[in-house]
């Protein structure tokens, strides 16, 4: 147990309280004046943190607001003249209830003050130590040393050393708020390089590149022209859902999108054909014609791997159908994907012949006139450059790599830069919420149970809670947000970074635990952080404007109170590349060229 008195230091006293409510308690401030010749003498000032010491237990309190009685405004004038005899009032904000004996803290009030309680300043290592005890009380590891994510300090205390257990962090979903400025990128980069340093496993979403070798010891890849050390990946295209591709190549809804559907049938089937036949023959030569004869008689493959219709048997179509079935996915494109213009095409057939109705017609030329847009669309954008990153198999497939890192233990944080993907065609968005797709049905596979995994998801309102496509053919990006709404059970967490919390669905803002909120400007922005944290009142969230870059509100239910964090700066070589234009470097006339002369 540690020194009783290390809480409260009869020394360190700056007031009393004179007036108590629920919630707030205003006292005396008399050290707080400053005079001339005595400023840095001065005690309590705004955002300073205070103990009111309550007999058995303290109450931990914020200043939010100090002033001087009106009566006493005219001597304060006089103060350089002569020593003005005022006494400013100070309010605090009441957050949190410490123990003396035990030093724990509790949420909440648990004693009133009263009237003429002393008020102190706060002593940097025991509220520390205090706050590190009550986190990390019900997480200790077995061996007894407790893992735990450094933070910073406490803003305004000295010695006041902030580190929070992984459980207590990330464990309910985590968000990073701030400006252009405010150090939501600093933040990011300390949170991943902690959990590299304490053994965790982490991937990092990287839509703009700025963290790139940035993270200690990452393993990085890239889904479009990888820099240095970065591996070219690709997403294989049998991953992809198919309502993604139906919002790429946007169908129309009455005429294209039933011949689209049609057509990844047939290349299903194409696909259970073809597999099952490797089993069973050896060569080459006969492996199709003999099997489709022997079995569903006249369902034709094309040389191309397409499936031809016009004149065939619907019979034997119909029979091939159900007898794979049960083999043929309905949700993900798990056929040869550069097989679909041509099979686009060979559904343009009458339903019958006129001369038989047991046989598929011959091409519907109307039918062709209708889809032939859809079908260049297709033939052009899956062998698109922009598209590469999903159709084509250039480089490593990102699921064998993602499983690679996974298995190894000595990898512990993976950056997936998204820096070079197209903006054409909403590439990026339907990319990562593919790969957020398929990171979701790893851990309901329960692939994170024994390997928990945090993944970090920057600039994220451009992939959250937005919809993507046509009228006929929208993709609702919700990977993420589902991840936030059921991932923890299952080891999976997410930690969003954005400048625009107010872009974030609230449904997935309810779901997230701990919030790092760095200075907001916009009005809107501090709203929906004041609705989404029931900790963080008015008195506390009038901090935010004025946060200074790298100073941050963290917010979260495990904790105590509202606690306002002076984040270490990434050490060298962890700052992500977020700086804005530099116009010095590369404004500026060349040497000896004058300025234009001025108009007469």
């Amino acid at each position: 147990m540690r020194n009783v008195t290390a809480l409260v230091d009869t020394e360190k006293r700056i007031g009393t309280v004179t007036k108590v409510t629920a919630s707030i308690v205003e006292l005396t401030l008399p050290v707080a004046l400053a005079a001339a010749g005595r400023r840095g003498l001065s005690k309590g000032t705004i955002g300073d943190f205070v103990f009111v010491d309550c007999d058995s237990e303290v109450l931990l309190g914020r200043v939010f607001e100090v002033s001087v009685p009106e009566k006493q405004r005219p001597s304060l004038e006089h103060q350089i003249e002569r020593d003005a005899y005022v006494e400013p009032q100070g309010r605090v904000q009441l957050l949190a209830t410490v123990s003396k004996t035990t030093h724990r803290v509790s949420r909440g009030i648990n004693t009133q003050p009263r009237v003429g309680d002393g008020v102190y300043q706060t002593e940097g290592r025991a509220l520390s130590a205090a706050i590190k005890d009550a986190l990390a009380g019900d997480v200790k590891k077995s061996d007894g040393e407790t893992l735990l994510i450094n933070l910073g300090q406490l803003a305004g205390i000295p010695d006041a050393d902030i580190s929070i257990p992984p459980e207590k962090l990330f464990g309910r979903h985590c968000g990073v708020f701030g400006a252009t400025g405010g150090g939501k990128s600093w933040t990011v980069s300390r949170l991943v390089n902690e959990v590299v340093s304490i053994g965790g496993k982490c991937v990092l979403f990287d839509p703009t590149g700025e963290f790139t070798g940035r993270i200690s010891g990452a393993r990085e890849c890239a889904f479009a022209d990888p820099e240095a050390e970065q591996s070219l990946v690709h997403f294989p295209a049998e991953k992809i859902a198919e309502i993604d591709l139906f919002a790429l190549l946007r169908p129309s809804g009455q005429t294209q999108a039933p011949v689209m559907r049609e057509a990844i049938n047939s290349l299903r089937l194409v696909r259970a054909i073809k597999d099952d036949t490797a089993a069973l023959t050896q060569t080459a030569g006969d492996r199709l014609d003999r099997y489709h004869s022997d079995h569903f008689g006249n369902v034709y493959l094309e040389r191309s791997g397409t499936l031809e219709k016009a004149g065939k048997l619907i019979a034997d179509h119909a029979n091939a159908l159900e007898h794979y079935r049960s083999v043929m996915s309905a949700e993900y494109c798990d056929f040869d994907i550069y097989g679909l213009p041509k099979q686009i095409l060979n559904e343009c057939v009458f339903p019958t012949d006129r001369n038989d109705q047991r046989k598929f017609g011959a091409t519907n030329d109307t039918a062709l006139a209708h889809c032939n847009t859809l079908y260049i669309r297709a033939k052009t954008l899956i062998n698109s450059r922009e598209l590469q990153c999903m159709f084509a198999t250039n480089g490593q497939s990102f699921c064998d790599l993602f499983e690679n890192f996974l298995s190894d233990a000595e990898a512990n944080a993976l950056v997936v830069s998204f820096k070079n993907v197209s903006f054409s065609h909403n590439t990026r968005e339907l990319l990562l919420n593919t790969v957020g797709r398929y990171l979701l049905s790893l851990a309901r596979a329960n692939v994170f149970k024994t390997k928990p995994l945090v993944c970090f998801l920057d600039e994220a309102h451009q992939f959250i809670g937005r919809s993507v496509g046509d009228e006929f053919n929208s993709v609702t990006l919700d990977a993420f947000g589902l991840i936030a709404k059921e991932g923890r059970k299952y080891g999976l967490t997410t930690t969003i970074a954005t400048q625009r919390p107010r872009d974030v669905p609230q449904d997935v803002l309810s779901q997230l635990g701990t919030l790092f909120v760095h200075r907001l400007t916009n009005e809107r922005d501090r709203e929906t952080i004041e609705k989404a944290c029931g900790d963080m009142d008015r008195s506390a969230a009038a901090f935010i404007p004025s946060l200074a870059q790298g100073e941050v509100i963290v917010v979260g239910p495990d904790l105590p109170a509202p606690l306002p964090i002076r984040m270490i700066k990434p050490e060298n070589g962890q700052q992500p590349e977020s700086h804005g234009p530099r116009y010095q470097e590369h404004w500026g006339r060349p040497s000896g060229q004058s300025a234009p002369a001025k108009a007469s």
